[in-house]
């Protein structure tokens, strides 16, 4: 009954909010009913129809060869290393346009860092190409005029996770810099006048108020990305690799295999497995985190 009255109370923020409550439902929580493929034989049929398997699926994905193990550990390696570049670039970069010295020429810059986000993964993999490709990319053309020898990037599999992590970063860093220029921008200005009468230098001022008023944020944009931590982008994975198999054994990773399995038509109950194991893992982590993370700095926890 309070229930019903509170909503009455507030039916017009209730009515703004319907919208939003819709998508959600409709993309987030009505895809869910394809959960039950993980646990059946798809046989091209109704779902519904089709007979249920019990956990043979996730035995398959498990137990049958080394591959699923592989590209788990690749999916968990690039997150941590995209996590630990990313946010080191991003504070880096958000500390220095907010330190320049003329503010314009900071917007500028930062508008310019931004730009890479905006550029789809297509076009992405097209830039890349055009500096890996054969004996006449840009690389390889620096490498012979220097006295080296070509190299075939698409068939070296050792030389791509820098290859990804650099992309990863021009094209991230700008945008994830603003969230942290937000922070810097609400900072009390007084702070930093009360250093100056203690005498306190740019590096002291940066690392006694700056970096300490940017944990908090640091700290739920990491807690927010490990619900995500089994799952990657597909764009950069799948596309500006070229999806290569010869750079399989270091650039495929879990949502990369479920969008092979599924552009292939193979067993679309294992793949439903797959993406159900990512999800599971990816909340256990972030429930997981945030309760170490309450423990120790309660205002500092998500929820």
């Amino acid at each position: 009954m309070r229930l019903l009255k509170n909503t009455w109370k507030n039916r017009e923020l209730c009515l703004m909010a319907l919208p939003g409550v819709l998508i959600m439902i409709l993309f987030s929580y009505v895809p869910m009913y394809g959960l039950i493929l993980a646990f059946k034989k798809f046989d091209f049929t109704l779902v519904f129809k089709s007979p249920w398997c019990g956990f043979d699926n996730f035995r398959y994905i498990f137990l049958v060869g080394d591959t699923f193990w592989r590209i788990t550990r690749n999916t968990i390696g690039y997150y941590l290393i995209f996590t630990l570049t990313g946010t080191i670039g991003n504070v880096m970069l958000a500390i220095g346009i907010n330190e320049f010295a003329k503010k314009r020429a900071g917007k500028v810059m930062q508008s310019c860092m931004i730009l890479p986000t905006f550029i789809s993964y297509i076009a992405v993999s097209f830039i890349v190409y055009a500096g890996l490709k054969g004996d006449t990319g840009l690389i390889n053309r620096l490498i012979v005029s220097m006295g080296g020898k070509s190299i075939n990037f698409y068939m070296e599999a050792g030389k791509w996770p820098l290859i990804l992590v650099l992309v990863n970063l021009w094209k991230n860093i700008g945008y994830g810099s603003v969230l942290y220029l937000s922070v810097l921008t609400g900072i009390d200005q007084e702070m930093y006048e009360a250093a100056d009468l203690d005498g306190a230098n740019a590096r002291q001022k940066m690392w006694y108020i700056t970096l300490p008023m940017l944990i908090p944020m640091v700290v739920v944009m990491v807690l927010m990305g490990l619900g995500n931590i089994m799952h990657s982008d597909t764009g950069l994975f799948y596309q500006v690799t070229k999806n290569s198999g010869a750079l399989y054994s270091t650039t495929q990773v879990l949502d990369s295999y479920v969008f092979n399995a599924v552009m292939t038509a193979s067993n679309y109950s294992t793949t439903a497995a797959t993406t159900l194991y990512q999800s599971v893992i990816g909340c256990i982590m972030m429930v997981v985190t945030n309760l170490i993370v309450r423990k120790v700095a309660p205002e500092n926890a998500l929820f």
